[in-house]
């Protein structure tokens, strides 16, 4: 019995602790309503922070117990801590100099950015600087300054089941072997870890470069060289797409590849200031800036083109800053033309290049075969450097849209997700003002992912281009799979026009291989480039 008592008593006592608790609680929280809105990305991850206090309609709500309410959900919340990197951004860039005195607010300046109204701090007291902002709610935007890196480095055993280029990117995308004039009056800024100028072929570079680096963080700069040696190699044995354009390399990442919104968009507005007329992010991150969204927004106002990779991560999710709608973002395909499955990918992907086994430049002398959208994003770059040094009248607008209209389709008709409007090739954008071009191409196959897991017969289909300036009045098509052959007869496509024809296969057949084979024989024609006439390729079932 004295049991029984003894828990009915610890009962009433948690009951009674757990009223009182709820009473402090309203006493704190009920004058007034305070809202942590937590913008996300695409991904789902936090990015940036808006503190909005709405006032409650009760009256007589002391100012005392607001700042305690306000406090309580700006340091709880693990937004503001000691130490932590944040991001002010003033409404007009010309307000910077107003007079106040950090320390006296539990906040040192680290830097700023005048152009953009937007000022770099590290908290020592969170108190007082949660005073602070209170104060100054309308005179000041706040994010923690996000972290960015180069993106992740896909795994060997995805890269087995890719085809490398080796040491014919350069012939595959296309590229002239007289093009060492290309890229003159033309300035690329590379931002990244820092490019190796000693490296033989970068020797007799047009180089400028600026670290916005710390002391002591100057080292690991191979990822920036084979950028910078695919944009703008120097020898007949390595030549970049655009080797005389001049490269201003900027350093924004350490020597583990790894930088911050604000140093980043500090080199953007750097490299415009500096004359760039492309800039190269081959890096990224899952969060966004609104510091770098200004940055990305300043450059677009003096009509630089700002380039960036999707990520490696294989999964549905474009890196920032290629998700921005004003930067074009870059996929990778390996040398059969197939999209790298490690690859990120979304509907911000605009196009994309050879990104497996690319023979570069290293650092200390060294060449690497070097795969992911970082390398692909270089030959984007390189690409329309080559193209406006031929265009110098042409706007960067112009050339970039005829760089759109000359890509080679993926293996899906339109645009897509995973290689947005195509595949990148100079052949056909520097003949496309050339008349009567005749260049039929079997561009690949496409298999619906969600019906190869499905009993039964299964649809796919076979994908092919006008990839000359003629029109191609007459051509048959031949497909030999599975000991079948199939003919479809094809006419009337017009330059850059694409077709697909739809085929079937068996998929409860034991045999799990799937090689096909396709050949394209034009009519009254005579096509001026028959390599691309025929593909073989093999296709493992799940």
């Amino acid at each position: 019995m004295g049991v029984v008592v003894m828990r009915v008593l610890k009962l009433i006592s948690q009951i009674l602790v757990f009223i009182a608790c709820v009473y402090l609680a309203i006493q704190l929280f009920t004058l007034d309503e305070i809202k942590l809105i937590n913008t996300k990305n695409e991904s789902n991850e936090s990015f940036s922070h808006d503190l909005i206090i709405t006032e409650n309609l009760l009256t007589g709500a002391s100012n005392k117990t607001k700042e305690e309410a306000n406090y309580l959900s700006l340091i709880t919340s693990q937004i503001i801590d000691a130490g932590s990197d944040i991001l002010l951004t003033i409404g007009k860039p010309d307000k910077l100099g107003y007079d106040f005195t950090p320390y006296q607010h539990g906040f040192e300046i680290i830097d700023f950015l005048e152009s953009l109204g937007t000022i770099r701090i590290r908290v020592d007291d969170p108190i007082s600087f949660a005073h602070f902002l209170a104060d100054n709610e309308n005179g000041f935007e706040f994010e923690q300054n996000v972290r960015l890196k180069l993106p992740t480095v896909p795994e060997q055993r995805i890269l087995e089941a890719e085809e490398p280029f080796s040491g014919h990117s350069m012939n595959w995308v296309g590229a002239q072997d007289d093009r060492q004039e290309s890229g003159r009056g033309i300035t690329i800024a590379v931002l990244d870890t820092g490019i190796d100028i000693n490296h033989e072929s970068l020797l007799g570079l047009n180089y400028r470069e600026v670290s916005l680096l710390d002391d002591g963080e100057e080292d690991g700069v191979g990822h920036g060289t084979g950028i910078a040696s695919i944009i703008a190699g120097q020898t007949d044995a390595f030549l970049g797409l655009a080797p005389s354009s001049e490269v201003l390399s900027v350093k924004v990442l350490n020597s583990d590849g790894v930088g911050d919104s604000f140093t980043i968009a500090k080199g953007i507005v750097l490299a415009v200031d500096q004359g760039a007329d492309i800039i190269n992010l081959s890096l990224g991150g899952f969060s966004s800036s609104a510091a770098m969204d200004q940055a990305i927004q300043y450059a677009k106002s003096k009509d630089v083109l700002l380039v960036s990779a999707v990520g490696n991560d294989g999964t549905e999710g474009v890196l920032y800053p290629a998700r921005h709608k004003d930067v074009i973002a870059v996929s990778s395909v390996d040398a059969k033309s197939r999209i790298s499955s490690f690859a990120s990918y979304g509907p911000e992907v605009d196009l994309a290049a050879p990104g497996v086994g690319i023979v570069t430049a290293w650092e200390d002398n060294h060449f690497v075969e070097f795969s992911g959208t970082s390398i692909a994003t270089a030959f984007v770059s390189g690409a329309l450097a080559h193209e406006l040094s031929k265009s110098p009248s042409q706007n960067k607008k112009g050339v970039l849209e005829a760089l759109y209209s000359n890509l080679d389709e993926a293996e899906k008709l339109g645009k897509d997700i995973r290689a947005g409007r195509g595949v990148v090739n100079l052949r056909r954008l520097e003949q496309r003002n050339t008349p009567g071009i005749v260049d039929a191409a079997v561009i690949g196959y496409y298999f619906d992912s969600n019906n190869l897991s499905s009993p039964g017969t299964i649809p796919f289909q076979v994908t092919v281009q006008n990839q000359g300036t003629a029109w191609i009045q007459s051509m048959s098509l031949k497909v030999n799979y599975k000991g079948l052959e199939k003919n479809f007869r094809l006419g009337n496509m017009s330059a850059g026009e694409s077709r697909s024809e739809t085929l079937y296969f068996d998929s409860d057949s034991p045999e799990k291989t799937l090689s096909i084979r396709s050949e394209l024989s034009l009519l009254g024609q005579s096509d001026v480039f028959p390599k691309n006439n025929v593909r073989k390729s093999s296709l493992i079932l799940p």
